[in-house]
């Protein structure tokens, strides 16, 4: 028996040497331990150093997605077979620990043959593997590529509106509102009728010069927009129409308000920005009273040219507006003196060229174009004679004797000689005389020109004294030297000049003031009087604005 337990005693002494062995040779192979000290024992700290490739490192610290510290460590640690200490699973790691910790409880003397929960080991067991580094985490996200950043569009955008200026017969000035992400513009031209547009030309302004044009001709432009940022990119195509044809006709005779309007429209959009309109009032049948400006609308001093108070003088309204055009067909031109346009600049010019819209339609179509039907029967009653040499308005008013200047009662309702119940009666005068009023009050009226017909006449005035009279005489002469009227000393007015137009401008309004009246032949004058009626009268405006400037 006591045989027997000295071999049980050898075999387990033989086998306690074998594991320590085993484990000191495992601790050799590879592994290095360290001692520290603690409050209250002793705690082991193992720091592996992994030499199976080059690439593994110890872990660090990950931080997650969502901002929180971790460490890839396992949360038990394996301690060598044959070592004198039990081996207890820790809480996870703090992430303040540069290395893997296991916290061990001492609890025999090594030479204990009784270990508390052994941890075997066979010398077969595979390596332990290395946690992933940190880098690698599975809980932390994937680096991604960031997305290539999206280069700004750098097609341009597109030119305004196109305005045309014309600069004489052969010139015009294209303008636009200026386009997003341009470097330039390309201007294209074609003949409106013409199929295929041609490259004129390419600027960096908002605005081109086109000296190339042939009168009377019609044209199409198109402008592009162009930017040379990544490459030449174009925007969308601004297109616009260009009349060099002549606007105002007067080879015909019956020159009608529906025409002018038409005409005012065109000149507008020919010579813009040099030219300006608007609606001043409204006659008796709704039809419009332009006040029609040419030259710089801020200019410090003005002038005004009104014609057709009298219905069959239309051609006064022909007169005006061909002047109108004439001038700024010529607002660029050199000229003797200096060009126009530096006089227009100085002085502007208003003209009302049409100052009885209602009565010309009776005189040249009756009183069936009369669009109210009030108005149409009222007319009808009145003792009327031939519609064709109407004078009044569309309500039996002579427009020239209903001025607050000596006013008095004349005449009776119908074509002519009725002065109205009171002065201002006609929202035709009414229009007239507040253009006149605020220009002599606001804008430095140096001058009227009021045009007739017919005579071939002018008229000044006398009586004025000072300063009045002097620019008044000055103002006659010039214009009866331009057109070699003769003078009206020896005429006698019907009227006596009460309630007249030209006495209100120089007795209320202290303006100097002459009366034209045109032509030879009675009224309505015949087409083929105009050129000789022209040929007087192209200059008489523009040489009287120089008077003034």
């Amino acid at each position: 028996m006591k045989i027997k337990k000295k071999w049980i005693c050898l075999f387990m002494a033989g086998t306690i040497c074998m594991e320590a062995g085993i484990g000191d040779a495992q601790a050799a192979s590879g592994k290095e331990m360290e001692r520290k000290g603690s409050e209250g024992g002793t705690q082991i700290v193992y720091a592996a150093k992994y030499t199976d490739t080059p690439s593994e490192k110890w872990p660090q610290k990950n931080i997650s997605a969502a901002g929180v510290e971790s460490t890839d460590m396992p949360k038990e640690t394996a301690v060598p077979t044959g070592s004198a200490v039990a081996v207890t699973t820790t809480p996870e790691i703090s992430a303040a620990a540069p290395t893997a910790v296991a916290s061990l409880d001492i609890t025999s003397s090594p030479a204990s043959t009784q270990p508390t929960a052994p941890v075997t080991q066979s010398p077969t067991s595979p390596k332990p593997t290395m946690p992933a580094p940190a880098t690698q985490s599975p809980a932390s996200p994937e680096p991604t590529t960031p997305a290539p950043t999206k280069k700004p569009d750098q097609k341009p955008g597109r030119a305004g509106k196109l305005y045309f200026c014309g600069r004489g017969r052969h010139r015009v000035k294209i303008g636009w509102k200026k386009a997003e992400k341009t470097n330039y513009y390309r201007i294209y031209r074609k003949i409106k009728q013409k199929k295929k547009y041609q490259l004129v030309g390419k600027t960096k302004q908002n605005y081109y010069l086109d000296k190339g044009l042939a009168a009377e001709k019609k044209y199409s432009y198109k402008v592009i927009a162009v930017n040379t940022a990544a490459g030449i990119k174009t925007g969308k195509a601004r297109i616009g129409n260009y009349n060099n044809t002549t606007i105002v006709h007067t080879k015909h005779q019956k020159y009608s308000y529906k025409e002018l309007s038409g005409d005012v429209k065109e000149l507008e959009k020919k010579y813009h920005g040099i030219v300006r309109c608007r609606v001043i009032g409204k006659s008796e049948d709704n039809r419009n009273i332009y006040d029609i400006v040419i030259g710089n609308p801020k200019a410090k001093k003005t002038m005004l040219v009104v014609a057709n108070l009298h219905a069959r003088e239309y051609m006064t309204s022909q007169l005006c507006m061909d002047q109108i055009e004439y001038y700024l067909e010529n607002y660029y031109k050199s000229q003797t003196g200096g060009a126009w346009g530096k006089t227009l600049d100085k002085i502007a010019v208003h003209y009302i060229p049409m100052a009885n819209p209602d009565g010309t339609t009776i005189s040249q179509y009756g009183i069936g174009a009369i669009k109210n039907a009030d108005l149409r029967r009222k007319l009808r009653k009145m003792k009327n004679g031939s519609t064709t040499t109407w004078k009044a308005n569309a309500r039996g008013v002579d427009l020239n004797r209903n001025y607050p200047v000596r006013f008095r009662k004349q005449g009776n309702r119908g074509s002519q000689g009725y002065s109205g119940k009171k002065a201002c009666s006609e929202s035709e005068t009414r229009a007239i005389k507040r253009l006149t009023d605020h220009l002599a009050a606001n804008s430095n009226l140096q001058a009227v020109v009021n045009y007739h017909a017919m005579g071939s006449i002018i008229f000044g005035g006398s009586g004025l004294g000072g300063r009045l009279q002097k620019n008044t005489d000055r103002l006659y002469h010039h214009v009866k030297k331009i057109t070699g009227y003769a003078s009206s000393a020896g005429y006698k007015s019907s009227s006596g000049g009460d309630g007249n137009y030209l006495t209100y401008i120089q007795r209320v309004r202290k303006t100097p003031g002459v009366t034209l009246e045109i032509g030879r032949r009675s009224c309505p004058g015949p087409a083929w009087e105009y050129p000789s009626i022209w040929a007087k009268n192209k200059t008489v405006v523009i040489r009287a604005a120089r008077l003034f400037q």
